[in-house]
């Protein structure tokens, strides 16, 4: 009788063993393409898993079609709007103007939405439950937009930043409960996660409603020549889309607010204030959901500096703290005042979320696939807030394949990662990280601290935005010889345009007292934002050292600065063409950069590129990219690109 729970015990370690380690996402570009060749490819959505191009799903699938001819007329729209603001935008561009979307290539036959990545949001229940909706929480399939053809013999090929995310409610177990699903993510020792285990385990069809398809595009760019003190600005476009059969319907983006709506009805907005007073703790915990009522359909967020902007904050215009005042925050995990109730509620929307901790408003990028140039390739495929997120994520699936209950808190999403085995626990955030001003940090229960040696400085601040983006850097006066190359070494303030925020307008306020310590001792220089690089960028050149990468160790710390690669219009140029061997013989020069990696995230406005496995020495960084400013990098830019409509590529 002794062997039962023996063997029960063994169980219990089993299980706890397969659920320690649940898969949270997925990005490999090989097991992504295997995917799609078993069926979970964009057009599938449509019902139409035959059309290899958007040529032919433009043409074959009337939910696409529609959904793509509601885009145009939202760009349109956009496009109208700028004009009124003074603000011309052209597809194709020469010289220092506005860059707008080309719509022909979600209908080109060299296009097609890839698959780039699956993620496990089991946590999502928790929403469903909010609307007494049935399920184990959601699986998302990420597409991004890419493109391949021929043009004299030469593949050209790359991405978009443009993203569509397939949504689908996970069914619970015969028994309703959700531990099954949850097991299913975390595979057997024995077990490879391929295509095979997870189309017949957590991706199976059978266990899988497709439930809605979200938008979030870049459609406009204004590059650094135009905005010299920006250092260039995006604007992107936020839609979610119903579909059923060959009809796609509007949906309301999620606890997103109709501010303009709301402003111009005093009854709507004393409602939307009344419920919001009487969810209090459901706005803490971060699991809320606001009636349709309230709700925009269609959002605008814009970088660069995207957490301050006011157009990212679309409750800061509605409510001040006079109007939740008498509110109790006794007892809350995270709010301590009406200030930090706007804040968290900023933070839940699209616009602020998707802006916050990001990397130029996404969170999943996607790794790039053999087609894309050497030199057109990041090295980290998603974002600091993504990253963030794991630990929480797979210690919710986790509890809920062991039959515990999970921690159903959310921070906000500019916190560094947490441990989430007990009380929670934020860890440092690194350089150049965000971080919180006394100010801020005192409106709230929960904060974090900056990593040892570094201080929390105030970059940028926003007119009728009460906090400031704030990022770990070096002290002033620091003595220490830190200082490296992609440090920021400007600040500035930004004019906020309430009606017209593409009119927003950046003024530099100063250069970092640790900067100038350290710009006559080392001869690092400060360069500015006109060249596009937002808040400017502390530099140096590589010496011969820095190229041969004589500070990396493998399994020891990683230096903050590597020898990089720096690019200019002759390199668009090349990318464009994928004329690799042009640019590599003319194009490319060598400067140092913050290096980056899997654990080690840029500053905002900024990402992790590749350096081409060609480049001299590249065994010694492997695993190891460089910070450049996102619109640096090809693949981020909706501007410039080779077409098949056309043959000449045009360049700022």
């Amino acid at each position: 009788m002794r062997l039962i729970p023996a063997l029960f015990a063994l169980f219990l370690a089993v299980l706890d063993a397969r659920a320690g380690q649940p898969l949270i996402y997925l990005d490999d570009p090989g097991l992504m393409a295997r995917l799609e060749a078993k069926g979970y490819g964009f057009a599938a959505v449509f019902g139409n898993g035959a059309a290899a191009d958007l040529e032919t799903l433009y043409r074959e699938a009337p939910a696409y079609r529609q959904i793509v001819d509601a885009i145009a007329a939202d760009v349109g729209d956009l496009r109208a709007e700028m004009k009124r603001g003074g603000r011309e935008l052209h597809e194709v561009t020469d010289g220092n103007v506005g860059r707008v979307i080309d719509m022909r290539w979600l209908k080109a036959a060299a296009s097609r939405f890839r698959l780039v990545g699956v993620v496990n949001r089991l946590d999502r229940r928790d929403f469903a439950a909010l609307r007494a909706e049935q399920g184990c929480g959601e699986v998302r399939f990420i597409y991004r937009l890419a493109y391949a053809f021929k043009r004299k013999g030469r593949l050209i090929a790359s991405r978009l930043p443009f993203n569509f995310n397939a949504v689908h409610t996970t069914r619970p177990d015969a028994d309703g409960g959700c531990t099954g699903v949850a097991g299913r993510w975390s595979p057997m020792i024995d077990e490879s996660v391929d295509a095979g285990w997870l189309a017949g385990g957590p991706l199976d069809r059978d266990g899988l409603a497709f439930k809605q398809l979200e938008l979030n595009a870049q459609v406009v760019r204004f590059p650094s020549g135009q905005e010299t003190e920006f250092g260039g600005q995006a604007a992107y476009l936020m839609r979610i889309f119903g579909i059923e059969g060959g009809t796609a319907t509007e949906r309301p983006l999620e606890n997103t607010p109709d501010a303009e709506r709301l402003i111009g009805d005093a009854a709507l907005k004393a409602r939307l204030a009344a419920w919001l007073r009487g969810n209090l703790a459901a706005i803490d915990l971060g699991v809320y959901d606001m009636p349709d009522e309230f709700l925009a359909r269609k959002a605008i967020s814009y970088s660069t500096f995207g957490s301050v902007r006011l157009a990212n904050r679309p409750f800061t215009p509605l409510f001040g703290p006079e109007d939740f005042s008498g509110l109790d925050f006794s007892g809350l995990r995270l709010l301590r005042s009406p200030e930090a109730l706007v804040e968290r509620l900023d933070n839940g929307s699209c616009q602020g979320c998707h802006q916050a901790g990001s990397t130029a408003g996404f969170h999943f990028i996607g790794l790039d696939d053999e087609t894309t140039s050497p030199l057109n390739r990041i090295e980290v495929g998603i974002s600091p807030h993504l990253r963030a997120e794991l630990p929480r994520r797979q210690a919710y699936v986790a509890a809920v394949a062991r039959e515990r209950e999970p921690d159903r808190f959310r921070p906000l999403s500019l916190a560094p990662p947490a441990d989430w085995n007990g009380a929670v626990e934020y860890r440092p955030a690194g350089i150049a990280m965000p971080c919180m001003m006394p100010e801020q940090a005192g409106r709230f229960g929960q904060v974090w601290q900056c990593a040892d040696g570094t201080v929390c400085t105030p970059v940028a601040s926003a007119s009728g935005v009460g906090v400031k983006l704030a990022q770990c850097l070096l002290p002033s006066g620091d003595k220490s010889g830190a200082m490296f190359s992609g440090h920021p070494c400007l600040a500035g303030t930004i004019a906020s345009e309430t009606k017209a925020p593409f009119n927003d307008r950046m003024t530099i306020s100063g250069q970092f007292a640790a900067f100038d310590k350290y710009i006559s001792r080392t001869g690092y220089t400060c360069r500015p934002p006109e060249i596009g690089v937002p808040a400017g960028l502390a530099y140096r050149g590589c010496d011969e050292r820095d190229r041969n990468f004589a500070g990396f160790r493998p399994g020891k710390s990683m230096p903050n600065e590597i020898c990089g690669l720096v690019g200019g219009k002759r390199f668009d140029l090349c990318v464009a063409t994928n004329d690799v061997d042009q640019c590599l013989g003319g194009a490319v020069n060598r400067g140092n950069r913050q290096a980056c990696s899997a654990d080690h995230h840029c500053r905002e406005d900024y990402m992790c590129q590749s350096l081409p496995a060609g480049t001299p020495g590249a065994a010694k960084v492997k695993d190891i990219g460089f910070c450049s400013p996102t619109y640096f990098i090809f693949q981020m830019r909706i501007d410039n690109h080779a077409t098949p409509w056309r043959s000449e590529v045009r360049q700022e």
